[in-house]
């Protein structure tokens, strides 16, 4: 399925709400690996980015079939240092999620199961889910198997300053979600 069809499908999996635009982005990124959404990534600040997922959530959010909420930290007055986007289907999206689950079931199973396992092995965190994707696409962009050490050497080479313990998280999702190898 599209990526369009992948995000409406995950927000459906995640029952219906998705804090983060990371996450909507990790999850996608593993539903793509997983055969179930088409999209393209490249590597970005948090990992795997795809245009393609940015750009569907923008024109779904246009149409109506997700609403988007902006959360900014308390305090009047205070300019913001983060916002954190919230992403909730519609009555219209929760109906278009129908006709995608009936037009595209396998794919839709398998959107559901990665964010099942993103729900219950790392609680649908944004960082773990960072963490895992940039794993991901370090060993597959090095078709191998590797050690932390060699994972996190590698990783500076893209910007991204991951610890030995944000590797083992990650390779630890990576193995619940049936993702480990080159």
């Amino acid at each position: 399925m599209d990526e369009f069809d992948g995000i409406l499908v995950l927000l459906d999996a995640a029952e219906g709400r998705i804090a983060g635009r990371t996450t909507i982005q990790k999850l996608g990124y593993f539903s793509t690996i997983r055969g179930a959404v088409r999209a393209h990534y490249r590597p970005h600040y948090y990992g795997p980015y795809s245009a393609d997922i940015a750009g569907a959530i923008q024109t779904l959010v246009s149409y109506g079939f997700i609403e988007e909420r902006v959360e900014t930290p308390a305090g009047a007055g205070e300019t913001p240092d983060w916002r954190r986007y919230t992403y909730t289907l519609t009555d219209d999206g929760r109906e278009l999620v129908q006709e995608m689950k009936e037009e595209y079931p396998r794919d839709a199973a398998e959107v559901k199961e990665v964010v099942d396992i993103c729900r219950d092995a790392a609680d649908l965190d944004s960082k773990t889910l960072s963490w895992a994707a940039k794993v991901h696409y370090i060993q597959t962009r090095e078709m191998r198997d590797m050690s932390p050490d060699e994972i996190r050497e590698i990783a500076r080479t893209l910007n991204w300053d991951l610890s030995e313990g944000q590797v083992q998280k990650g390779m630890d999702l990576l193995t619940n979600l049936h993702l480990t190898g080159g």
